[in-house]
């Protein structure tokens, strides 16, 4: 039998726990050989399964090679759900700048809406003693007023709906 310090790493310490174990025992039968050659393609996991009060090594049906499928495929998948934090809260943070600007935005408009109001009240006030080119100017004001509204409001709406998606 050779040394245990050239026994592959590959050996867990529970199988290599259970395997000296077994070999201490007085009287058993055991057909198991260290090596120092490290495991094929194919070979299976051993495993110390416990049978009625006795510990003995029994052949796994996984192979090395599936377990190192499982590990890489692990790997893979913490990598791409670290990617998906990493662009998920890149991307949080810019709906929240462009919601915060949107925000700005129509609070400019809502000031410009105020101060065409006032005009436009000014208009009416002093539109009995002005002529038709003042009622003309009256109606335009009163179109970009509309106009600025709708607008306005399509701004609230998509401000809100922006910020049910970022939440």
């Amino acid at each position: 039998m050779r040394s245990l310090s050239k026994t592959p790493s590959i050996v867990s310490a529970t199988a290599m726990t259970a395997l000296l174990a077994a070999l201490a025992l007085p009287g058993a039968a055991m057909a198991i050989e260290l090596s120092d050659s490290g495991p094929s393609y194919g070979d299976k996991v051993s495993l110390v399964h416990n049978d009625f009060g006795k510990d003995v090594i029994v052949r796994s049906d996984m192979s090395i090679d599936e377990l190192r499928k499982l590990r890489d495929t692990v790997n893979e998948q913490s990598r791409q759900i670290e990617e998906l934090k990493r662009s998920n809260g890149s991307s949080s943070s810019a709906s929240n700048r462009e919601i915060d600007d949107l925000k700005k935005t129509v609070k400019e408009q809502d000031r410009d809406l105020d101060s065409l109001r006032r005009q436009v009240e000014d208009l009416k006030r002093s539109s009995g003693s002005t002529s038709s080119s003042s009622s003309s100017e009256l109606s335009s004001l009163k179109q970009k007023l509309s106009d600025q509204d709708r607008a306005v409001d399509q701004l609230k709406r998509t401000v809100e709906e922006l910020s049910r998606k970022v939440k």
